[in-house]
């Protein structure tokens, strides 16, 4: 008890502090959780940090097929969909050229930690990575949720120019006079 009173009193907030867990510092949060990036972006960003999304390796309870189904020959696991996956790995490739990122990423938590080192360039330049990286993620849940459950077709091309298109919007909200320093 002595530890929450203070002269003035009981705080609440001293024995909230007190039984809350204390939780590691994720470092990738302030890179994922930005205004300009929308939230939805943002969370399957989170999620799949955390390795929380509902990949077939995690859901194997559910069902018999664990097969990723976009390139169907090789266990679906968040690593598999976002950098091994022949065909997603062609949607970063273009990505990364178009933004001329050079680097290769091999996991989620490595992306966000250059991304968190890589602060050379404009502003423009900085936000559009930020904003590659989720709106990236997301767009290729998406297709994979789609092509799963509505039997959506794969179009590495469609993907590649939803990224585009999304962070020409985006961009153009955020610096509508700016994106010539882009050279998108």
């Amino acid at each position: 008890m002595t530890r929450w009173s203070t002269p003035k009193g009981l705080q609440t907030s001293k024995a909230y502090e007190y039984f809350r867990p204390k939780l590691a510092r994720q470092p990738w949060k302030a890179a994922i959780w930005k205004a300009f990036i929308s939230s939805k972006y943002s969370f399957i960003l989170w999620l799949g940090l955390r390795g929380r999304l509902a990949t077939r390796d995690r859901l194997g309870f559910l069902q018999e097929e664990d097969l990723c189904s976009l390139c169907i020959n090789t266990k679906e696991s968040a690593k598999h969909l976002f950098f091994e996956c022949p065909f997603n790995n062609f949607v970063w490739s273009r990505i990364r050229h178009w933004l001329g990122i050079n680097r290769t990423m091999s996991i989620l938590q490595s992306a966000v930690k250059w991304l968190k080192k890589e602060k050379t360039g404009s502003s423009v330049q900085n936000k559009a990575r930020h904003l590659a990286l989720a709106c990236t993620v997301y767009t290729l849940w998406k297709h994979r949720n789609e092509v799963i459950f509505e039997g959506s077709t794969a179009c590495p091309e469609r993907l590649i120019n939803l990224v585009k298109v999304t962070l020409y919007r985006v961009l153009w909200t955020l610096f509508p006079h700016g994106l010539t320093v882009l050279n998108l």
